[in-house]
């Protein structure tokens, strides 16, 4: 009797355990129920050509500029003094745009579309003393009070990513339509280049 009371007792818990392992395999499984890709799969090589395409022309920017991080002005073929606005058009050239061609920070001023905030790979002006020195950089986001996280050249002896304040702020601009078209193309491009290498 003894043996059979302990028999349905091993019993009773060895199902009891059983249960709460079979929920947590099925919550597990739920996760990977929803198997759609984040992004479409491109089917042949021409839409990969065209996605390339398709990335923002202003993240492109700030791609091509961070990719450039920790970098001297000399590393980059750059002058060596004052070269924040050098190292912008650097970027422009690198993403398959063109840039102010200017030297001044303050040049970007006329440059593309003005925004009313910071935005993720706009190119923001800040005031610098003097009437036309200044300091001109790619957001890559802000801070917890507004302040635009700017990755630029000029920032000490190479390009870094910095927090700078608003109230530096002269404008944040977006590159002109046809800038960002240019980028795109050549992205196209590129891809396309890579493609045919791989054959």
């Amino acid at each position: 009797m003894k043996r059979l009371i302990a028999s349905l007792i091993i019993c009773a818990l060895g199902s009891g355990l059983a249960v709460p392992a079979h929920a947590t395999g099925a919550k597990r499984l739920e996760r990977f129920a929803n198997v759609e890709p984040l992004e479409p799969i491109a089917r042949s090589r021409t839409d990969a050509i065209e996605a390339a395409g398709q990335v923002p022309g202003a993240a492109m920017v700030l791609l091509e500029a961070l990719r450039w991080r920790g970098h001297t002005a000399r590393q980059l073929g750059l002058p060596t003094k004052l070269w924040c606005a050098d190292f912008m058009n650097f970027v422009l050239r690198q993403a398959g745009g063109k840039g102010t061609r200017s030297r001044a920070a303050r040049s970007f001023l006329e440059y593309g579309k003005k925004l009313d905030g910071p935005r993720v790979g706009a190119i923001a002006i800040l005031y610098r003393k003097g009437p036309n020195s200044g300091h001109v950089g790619v957001v890559r986001g802000t801070d917890g009070q507004g302040n635009p996280i700017l990755v630029s050249g000029n920032h000490g002896p190479t390009v870094m990513q910095s927090v700078y304040p608003k109230s530096r702020v002269l404008a944040y601009v977006m590159p002109p339509q046809y800038v960002l078209d240019d980028m795109a193309a050549a992205a196209r491009a590129a891809a396309a280049a890579s493609i045919e290498s791989s054959k």
